[in-house]
């Protein structure tokens, strides 16, 4: 795949207004660009478009079986872009990471769990989703960064808690955990049986400049470690739902896939198509991809970081701009800037009230614009 022809295939707008998109339905009939959920403006890579129509020519689609190449595919994409060593048989197949995260705590019966704040919204309603414990931790802030509160996670760890739920690279922020950050993670887990679930979903969409550390490959053989991984971010497949879990140790992995069993369906014939051929096919995607997102960044960055009340989170990985607007003084700043044409996800919904989430995974052009309504609205709008 040449580089500069995929950098102009992200240029292309691709009108999604009519179809069944959640992300431009939210605002049907109304002029606002939607740059709330995270899922991308951008065509799927071709040779995954190729593999399904392929796929499609066989005309009956009953009960399937994960392959052995779909397994190796993913294990091969580990190795290679993660530094996770894993086998076939480590790999537990879940319908997507969101119902993993549940499945995941509520296989090993826990009662009491932990997750860090602000976070996406799915991980802050685990515990309220089954009924159990939850705490939040607040994540600190340094030179920019979001920094893991691990003394408090310890007192909570040797005061009952039973399970820390973590994204990795985090969402919102974008930031990517230190080794030494995970690696007391690991220590905790081991000193205090503490089973570690870390979403992994975007860990292959990182910024120029970066790299993953996936706490899978740092954990030892027999840690508490669940790490939940797809194609679905990183090559736009969210529609096509399909998720992994990393559980090396054998009697959690079995533990897992016991419960569930009979509990929901985990093979989608045409998703694992999408994935195989991601993963082995479409490296030059994904690289043009995080460049072009690279520069989608610098174009946000070099547009709101000068401007008063307005605070920039630069993130090492994801798409997904986290921006403090307290200072704006408006109660919620994602209903103004929906006033003004663009949609945006409200940081109350992470626990954070007064910040916003921007989804840069867009045509520069659409990019452009949201930038320019954005900055109307600051002008402009009284509190």
């Amino acid at each position: 795949m040449d580089k500069g022809k995929l950098q102009m295939e992200f240029e292309k707008y691709i009108d999604r207004r009519q179809s069944d998109s959640l992300k431009w339905q939210r605002y049907a009939g109304r002029d606002v660009l939607p740059l709330w959920v995270a899922d991308m403006d951008f065509a799927i890579p071709e040779p995954v478009t190729r593999a399904l129509q392929q796929r499609l020519q066989h005309d009956i689609f009953g009960y399937g079986v994960l392959s052995q190449g779909t397994k190796q595919a993913v294990c091969q994409w580990l190795l290679r872009r993660w530094q996770v060593e894993v086998t076939p048989s480590q790999l537990v197949t879940l319908p997507a990471v969101v119902p993993g995260l549940n499945f995941a705590v509520e296989s090993q019966q826990l009662s009491d769990i932990g997750f860090f704040s602000p976070v996406y919204p799915p991980i802050r309603k685990v515990a309220d989703n089954l009924n159990i414990r939850g705490r939040a931790f607040e994540l600190k802030m340094e030179a920019g960064q979001y920094r893991m509160p691990l003394e408090q996670i310890e007192q909570a760890a040797a005061g009952g808690m039973q399970g820390l739920l973590l994204c990795n690279p985090h969402n919102p922020g974008g930031t990517i955990w230190t080794d030494a950050e995970l690696q007391q993670l690991l220590a905790l887990s081991r000193q205090y049986e503490l089973l570690l679930i870390s979403d992994e979903i975007h860990g292959d969409l990182i910024l120029p400049g970066h790299r993953h550390r996936s706490l899978s490959a740092l954990a030892q053989e027999q840690d508490r470690v669940i790490t939940l991984m797809s194609a679905g971010k990183s090559f736009n497949l969210a529609g096509l739902p399909m998720a992994f879990a990393i559980v090396k140790p054998g009697g959690l992995r079995q533990s897992l896939k016991g419960w569930l069993q009979g509990r929901c369906a985990t093979h989608n014939v045409l998703a694992a198509v999408a994935m195989e051929t991601a993963f082995s096919q479409c490296q030059p995607w994904l690289d043009a991809l995080t460049e072009y997102l690279g520069q989608n960044w610098r174009l946000l960055e070099q547009t709101l970081s000068s401007v008063a009340g307005v605070t920039l989170m630069a993130p090492q990985a994801t798409y997904l701009a986290w921006i403090d607007c307290r200072g704006l003084g408006w109660e919620t700043p994602s209903k103004v800037f929906t006033d003004y044409g663009v949609g945006l996800s409200c940081g109350t919904e992470f626990g954070a009230p007064g910040f916003v989430r921007l989804n840069f995974a867009c045509p520069r052009e659409t990019l452009e614009l949201a930038l320019s309504r954005m900055l109307k609205a600051i002008e402009t709008h009284q509190p």
